[in-house]
């Protein structure tokens, strides 16, 4: 993934590629703010992956799993809030001790603040944080054919709320604070969807994916001037257990045919746009759409 030539490059002086590239000055440099430092003798438009203290909510299964595990690989420090306690051990077993696993349900303020306390306190200051948890529910707004109550029903419409939207606000809000607070030149991604564009039997999902969407927006223009950053990445369809489970093969055969590349995604795309996310320091208040075109 490479960078646009700019108009005047023929008339920038040349850099000595004999030693260390010196990193451009930009609008986030400043002493006073923790900037995570790139290895003697490399570069990147942002911060290093290696090195960085990411905070993964969600990171137990799926594709936050995936992506616990690609940061950790590429040198991260790595926290997840999970609201699983098994799949916490498992995870703090698998890594050796390298992750810490708080028990948290993200959709609850209060767990929240209690969960980050615990990690603020033994020492982790997230210099990156993933809003990944979430929950995918369908249901029609009219259902003709069900029995008694045909609408949609409110107690789902709340919980996928409180998961997917809620949440993100509750996490964010507190990491933000922190980063402020300890003069961290953070990021914060959220995982959306394509679904914020609208889909037909989804309107808690999709209304909660478009909040992320616009949360993304507000915060990056509300907070960019402190040196933080926002980006958001809408997914499309991945070939994953549980998509494979949900769909039938039909399904799955005819989707691929809307898909301008002809195939699902691979979550190593997805955790390539989470590193692009990390290290382009010029990049905020954009939602990245990792879905090979479909809603082209």
């Amino acid at each position: 993934m490479g960078f646009a030539r700019p108009h005047d490059a023929d008339r920038a002086p040349r850099r000595n590629l004999s030693g260390p590239v010196q990193r451009r000055r930009d609008c986030r440099s400043s002493c006073h703010w923790r900037y995570p430092q790139h290895p003697a003798g490399t570069w990147s438009c942002g911060v290093n992956v290696a090195g960085a203290r990411v905070l993964v909510t969600g990171g137990g299964a799926g594709i936050g799993r995936h992506l616990v595990e690609r940061l950790l690989a590429e040198g991260a420090e790595v926290a997840v809030l999970e609201f699983d306690p098994a799949r916490c051990a498992e995870l703090t077993e698998a890594s050796q001790g390298k992750v810490r696993a708080e028990v948290c349900d993200v959709s609850d303020a209060n767990a929240v603040d209690v969960a980050l306390h615990a990690l603020f306190e033994a020492g982790f200051d997230p210099d990156v944080l993933v809003n990944n948890a979430g929950i995918i529910h369908s249901e029609p707004l009219v259902n003709l054919l069900a029995r008694g109550d045909k609408v949609h029903a409110r107690d789902s419409w709340r919980h996928v709320i409180a998961t997917d939207l809620d949440s993100v606000f509750f996490v964010t809000s507190r990491v933000v604070e922190r980063m402020l607070a300890k003069r961290i030149k953070g990021t914060v991604i959220s995982i959306s969807s394509i679904a914020a564009r609208g889909n037909a039997g989804q309107s808690a999902y999709a209304a909660a994916k478009a909040g992320v969407n616009a949360l993304t927006h507000t915060w990056a223009k509300e907070l960019g001037g402190m040196g933080l950053r926002f980006v958001a990445i809408a997914p499309g369809f991945f070939d994953t257990p549980s998509t494979r489970a949900a769909l039938s093969e039909a399904t799955l055969a005819r989707l691929q045919q809307q898909i301008p590349l002809r195939c699902l995604g691979e979550l190593d795309s997805l955790y390539l746009a989470v590193r692009q996310a990390i290290e382009n320091d010029y990049l905020t208040g954009t939602v990245l759409e990792v879905d090979g075109g479909l809603v082209i």
